[in-house]
């Protein structure tokens, strides 16, 4: 168990490497197949994930706390003509009956939920019988972790949420899989990396104004140049796929 949770939080270079370069939403598509059935994504953000969902379920919801994510999340749909219902909620006090859904998603999320136990029973309780749980988590590991980690270190509350994920498993849920793979980011320049973090959370603009000259030397150092002159990083991610019992 302990070299489990070792490589699902900490693989090594070489472990990195030999990881499949792929995406968030080819990853979803190859692992989850096209159902027809109802999905639920919880904490969307401004719901790229989740209207990727739309061509594998018929039926898909997503919820987030901040209502700027959901106002975004409602006019990119609207303009990739797909149908979402996106929703101001709380990942842990969702409006839907028991055994709503057949799959319900964590997508880059779980980590962030005040208490992601509570957020995971919520999801079980929504969950019908036989229905799929996805949780896609980023791993604090690797270049790209290394480059942003003064800016945005995640590694305690990634461990922690995957800690209580692998609690569900002792609980009856059953593990179906666990995949990693390695997805290209790739930006212009420092200051694009910069505007995008700030954008994503204003209070990561603190970490920049008190240590400039480091937070731009470390995402330089571990960038690998692109041949246009960009600066790319692998973000490594985890998959966990669970089954409900029926």
């Amino acid at each position: 168990m302990d070299d489990l949770i070792r490589r699902a939080l900490a693989p090594t270079n070489d472990e990195i490497r030999a990881l499949p370069l792929s995406s968030n939403g080819k990853i979803a598509a190859d692992l989850l197949g096209k159902t027809g059935g109802k999905a639920l994504d919880i904490g969307c953000g401004e719901g790229k994930f989740t209207r990727g969902l739309t061509a594998l379920y018929g039926d898909v919801s997503g919820v987030d706390v901040k209502e700027k994510q959901i106002k975004a999340a409602r006019e990119a749909a609207q303009r990739e003509g797909v149908k979402v219902d996106f929703r101001v909620e709380s990942g842990e006090a969702l409006p839907w009956g028991d055994a709503t859904f057949d799959m319900v998603a964590f997508s880059n999320s779980l980590h962030h939920m005040p208490n992601p136990a509570a957020a995971l029973a919520e999801a079980m309780r929504v969950l019908k019988p036989g229905g799929v749980l996805y949780v896609m988590e980023p791993v604090p590991s690797g270049n790209y972790h290394e480059a942003t980690k003064l800016v945005n270190d995640e590694t305690i509350v990634r461990t922690d949420a995957f800690r209580v994920l692998l609690a569900l498993v002792a609980n009856g849920m059953q593990a179906k899989r666990d995949v990693m793979y390695r997805a290209r980011r790739t930006f212009a320049n420092f200051d694009e990396w910069k505007a995008d973090q700030i954008d994503r959370d204003a209070k990561r603009r603190a970490h920049f104004d008190a240590q400039p000259e480091e937070v731009q030397r470390r995402f330089v150092s571990n960038a690998d140049k692109e041949a246009g002159g960009g600066l790319g990083f692998d973000q490594v991610f985890r998959v966990n796929l669970q089954r409900k019992a029926a």
